[in-house]
């Protein structure tokens, strides 16, 4: 979606998330709300019932103030006032320019649409005021437009995919804490699933690998484990800190970082089975051909 952290924000944002503005994203805030297609991003379209790009199409305005901030002609150094100089060339300054700007915007919606069929609409209602932009309303909402992405991940959590949908469903409604709570539940169930798979290799009983600290316990599996979990066993601590130390709006901030992290921890294991099941059917087929070449060479003598 370009380089604009305002509009990657806009659809990646749970509802009453909001960023920062100032009159330095004057000319940032007039592209996106402008309905030009400069920024693109891509996302589920829930129609198609694929992945798609989609690109900013259109904007209204739901409340607007006609109020004008004064202009100011710049003659000689002095202000002239402006019914006084009505066909003159007046100067706004910066700030007057943002503050109409809002005001002007306070209360919008933009649409995007789907680059397969225009029809295929998503609107993103927004609020702007002088210091921060809020996202305040989404549909499709942002919880349909993922779901299909996490029925990947389905059959391999069983139980714990409710798990996955709620963290995210948590995030969406802008509930930072709470979602760390179901992710590091995921996390948990990976490494015991991984421990009871394989405790028949493993000298530590399960009442000593439950007392173990998640580094610990990371440590005696490291063999079985994906490797991002290896390489990246400070994903717990983050969630742990996150539930007992981060502000909302901190844990909410680094969400789509952590959630995605499980999601790679469990693409790397399903990959990991769809590659020991291949090996599986190919091992069976590679014997079945063995046998009948062996059989075909002992009929010619």
């Amino acid at each position: 979606m370009g380089n604009s952290n305002i509009a990657n924000f806009l659809v990646s944002a749970g509802i009453y998330g909001q960023i920062a503005i100032s009159a330095e994203n004057i000319d940032e805030l007039r592209e996106i709300i402008s309905g030009k297609q400069k920024y693109v991003f891509d996302a589920y379209c829930p129609h198609c019932e694929a992945e798609a790009t989609f690109c900013y199409c259109d904007f209204e305005k739901y409340w607007e103030s006609m109020e004008r901030q004064p202009k100011i002609k710049i003659m000689g150094g002095n202000p002239v006032g402006f019914s006084q100089q009505i066909h003159d060339t007046y100067v706004e300054s910066e700030d007057a320019k943002y503050k109409r700007f809002i005001k002007e915007n306070n209360l919008c919606c933009l649409t995007a649409h789907c680059t397969r069929n225009t029809t295929h609409k998503l609107w993103i209602f927004i609020k702007m005021d002088e210091d921060k932009l809020i996202k305040i309303g989404q549909y499709p909402t942002t919880n349909l437009m993922q779901s299909p992405k996490l029925n990947r991940y389905k059959k391999l959590l069983g139980k714990w995919f409710i798990e996955l949908k709620t963290a995210v469903t948590l995030h969406t409604h802008n509930v930072g804490v709470g979602s760390y709570v179901y992710l590091r539940r995921i996390f948990e169930s990976i490494i015991f699933d991984k421990y009871i798979a394989n405790k028949g290799q493993i000298a530590s009983s399960e009442q000593e690998f439950l007392r173990l600290r998640m580094d610990e316990k990371i440590k005696v599996l490291e063999a079985y484990l994906p490797a991002f979990i290896v390489e990246n066993k400070g994903i717990y601590s983050i969630l742990s800190i996150g539930i007992h130390e981060l502000r909302e709006e901190d844990c909410n901030h680094y969400f789509d970082t952590i959630e995605q992290s499980i999601e790679m921890i469990l693409d790397e294991i399903i990959e990991q089975k769809q590659r020991e099941e291949k090996q599986k059917v190919l091992s069976m087929a590679v014997a079945t051909i063995k046998g009948t070449i062996k059989g075909q060479d002992g009929n010619q003598h």
